[in-house]
């Protein structure tokens, strides 16, 4: 979307006397859009829905698969793919004995044509002409700061890579789908994070 010079200033009047949602700071103030409404993820979000259902128009039309067994399995002592070879250190239960199944691409009747006809898709099912209406939409309300926050730089960046404020130290920042930053868990969650990062280091997935 093209920054004119009313947008500008309209910008400049919303910041103003503004200090930053997250942290509190009056420095270095700017204007955010949170992503899921900004008119770039409006457009690139309705694609990838797109994308993905047609993948599976795609695959239903057009391939053919088959189940081959990897030679990993699991049981109830050992839930973590591993291979069936694995020399374990104490006596395994077998129970729940599970062989681990991919699918394989055995015939595709269109292959070499997916582009094309996902484009003639888009066109043919009308998503193209919903996208440009979305995002115009979205556009307008971005240009109105209709979802609009102030925030400084800093926080604005950690928002771009997906991170948050932590709200207990509000210090550190923190990945959108956890509560606080680590140092702010309480003890037992701690613990819970070790231990599971300590599994994931005695079976690696090399090694499963």
């Amino acid at each position: 979307m093209k920054r004119t010079k009313e947008w500008k200033e309209k910008r400049a009047e919303f910041i103003k006397g503004k200090t930053c949602a997250w942290c509190g700071s009056a420095e270095r103030l700017c204007v955010h859009t949170p992503g899921d409404f900004s008119p770039a993820e409006v457009r690139s979000g309705i694609y990838r829905l797109a994308y993905s259902r047609f993948r599976e128009v795609y695959r239903q039309k057009y391939q053919k698969f088959e189940q081959v067994l990897t030679g990993k399995h699991r049981h109830k002592s050992h839930p973590t793919w591993h291979k069936a070879s694995t020399v374990h250190k104490a006596e395994p239960d077998h129970t729940g004995l599970e062989g681990q199944c991919i699918e394989v691409l055995v015939e595709d009747k269109e292959e070499g044509n997916f582009k094309k006809l996902y484009h003639e898709w888009l066109e043919e099912s009308g998503i193209e002409e919903l996208i440009e209406e979305e995002t115009r939409k979205a556009e307008e309300e971005y240009a109105s700061f209709e979802h609009a926050i102030v925030l400084c730089n800093r926080c604005h960046f950690a928002s771009l890579r997906g991170m948050e404020l932590c709200p207990v130290c509000k210090k550190k920042y923190k990945p959108s789908r956890y509560e606080t930053c680590f140092d702010c868990l309480p003890d037992e969650k701690k613990n819970e994070v070790m231990a599971r990062q300590k599994e994931k280091e005695d079976f690696p997935e090399s090694l499963e």
